[in-house]
């Protein structure tokens, strides 16, 4: 029997699947052959699968290792947390601010030119005015349009110096009298609403 044969059969020879015919040859072969037989042994060697074992210290050191970093996973979410708050607080002041009172600024409203205009300035030092707003057309049920509706809510925010925004503002609609529907401005304050229709406050 050749070797290439030999090493062919020899899975087999082992697992006990070859014919007794078979297992004459190969065990002739090894015999005869010292490559094939330590290839046979190295097939055949015990693998060592036993697992190290660890003494106290070693323990005591894995556990102390898990601990810590557990620890800095718990510092690291908290780090974040903290800087996300920050964040939040920081755009919260300087840039999306706070409702003001109508009693912390003072207000001039006007008709010019068929347009109304609302004049408004911040009482408080160190804080700059802004707003939001909306505006949206107002329907009846068969879809026809019976009014206009601006709203606006004057904010206040920290004073950025890199931002020099102000401490006035001037807000306004057009009075259109070309239509049949009415103009409703609204300004939403801390403490009251402020409603002018087509022009006239009321309330």
């Amino acid at each position: 029997m050749k070797c290439d044969m030999a090493r062919d059969l020899l899975p087999s020879y082992i697992e006990k699947l070859t014919s007794s015919h078979s297992n004459e040859e190969i065990e002739k072969h090894l015999q005869t052959c010292e490559e094939c037989l330590q290839y046979y042994k190295e097939m055949t060697k015990p693998t060592d699968l036993s697992v190290p074992v660890m003494d106290k210290e070693e323990v005591e050191n894995i556990n102390f290792l898990k601990k810590v970093k557990q620890k800095n996973r718990k510092t690291l979410l908290l780090s974040i947390l903290a800087v996300l708050i920050l964040v939040a607080a920081i755009i919260k002041l300087f840039a999306i601010g706070f409702t003001v009172s109508s009693q912390d600024v003072d207000i001039v409203h006007q008709k010019v030119n068929g347009r109304l205009e609302v004049h408004l300035s911040l009482k408080k030092n160190g804080q700059d005015l802004v707003f939001s707003g909306n505006s949206k057309f107002i329907y009846d049920e068969n879809d026809n349009v019976i009014g206009y509706e601006t709203r606006y809510t004057p904010k206040g925010v920290l004073h950025n110096p890199f931002d020099d925004v102000g401490d006035e503002i001037m807000l306004g609609t057009e009075m259109n009298n070309d239509t049949d529907y009415s103009n409703t401005f609204i300004l939403v304050f801390k403490d009251k609403t402020m409603t002018f229709i087509d022009g006239a406050l009321v309330e």
